[in-house]
């Protein structure tokens, strides 16, 4: 299997849509990660490579994966910048960005979910001190309607997708019993709504960095690639980026647990705003 098929993966037949719950599961990513698959799918059920993440000297540390450390390190931050953490709950990568704010720069941590949204301000509340803190608003809008009204708005952007999570559907039994292979392409759907809406908020000139913790690659450089083909003359994809831990796809870079120490999964993408 070529690197990029063993970072993203290969996309799974229709065929395999007859199939649900633990069985399809595992038919669809046996089918899109071939014989890596047995292994991948252990160090999954294993644990995460957890890191304890301190936004200033002396703040409570929050426990986060590394991958997901390295998806909010990747956002380019400018002094004065307007940053929009577009789906910030449960909010760890919320407080990597904001222990990177440069001077005069300010972020929007913004959740739809009130009941995630709630959790996100504790988490703010607790483990970023002030004055830092002033400078995080809390918001709860709708993210793929929200370049209705913030049109060119933000300087940088994270765009941390609600995914297949397939970590998540390996350790709740009820998660499993529930998975479909449409979820897959329902989420993809959902995730395009997302970062199109994202990419008219972005400024001009401005940064924007997908991310999914799913493995699927309908999810990650499949929702990439669309954005290229749809809006190729006013976005670049970064192709430098890179991670020690990471193995490259077509658009991004994968971080897998198999390969990583146990970090991940984590797709990330960063996209250039041109016009």
């Amino acid at each position: 299997m070529g690197t990029k098929a063993a970072a993203g993966g290969a996309t799974p037949s229709p065929r395999r849509d007859a199939r649900a719950g633990d069985e399809g599961f595992r038919a669809f990513y046996s089918e899109a990660f071939g014989e890596r698959w047995p292994g991948l799918e252990a160090a999954l059920s294993g644990p995460a490579d957890a890191v304890a993440f301190s936004v200033a000297e002396g703040a409570e540390p929050y426990y986060l994966d590394s991958a997901s450390v390295f998806a909010a390190s990747s956002l380019p931050l400018s002094p004065g910048s307007r940053v929009l953490d577009a789906c910030a709950a449960p909010g760890g990568k919320s407080l990597v960005l904001a222990s990177r704010l440069p001077d005069g720069a300010r972020l929007e941590a913004n959740e739809l979910s009130s009941d995630r949204r709630r959790r996100l301000r504790d988490v703010l509340d607790r483990h970023v001190p002030e004055p830092l803190r002033r400078r995080i608003e809390v918001s709860g809008r709708d993210a793929a309607a929200m370049c209705r009204s913030f049109e060119s708005s933000f300087d940088a952007i994270l765009l941390d997708a609600p995914c297949s999570s397939e970590r998540h559907v390996l350790a709740d039994p009820s998660a499993m019993a529930q998975w479909r292979p449409a979820r897959t392409r329902s989420l993809a759907s959902r995730q395009w709504a997302l970062l199109s809406s994202a990419l008219i908020m972005l400024k001009p000139g401005g940064w924007l960095v997908y991310s999914t913790c799913a493995l699927s690659p309908q999810e990650n450089d499949g929702v990439a690639g669309r954005a290229l083909r749809k809006l190729g003359d006013a976005i670049e994809i970064d192709r430098s980026l890179t991670s020690p831990r990471g193995e490259p796809t077509e658009y991004g870079v994968s971080i897998l647990p198999d390969r990583a120490g146990g970090a991940g999964p984590m797709y990330v993408c960063r996209l250039h705003r041109l016009l």
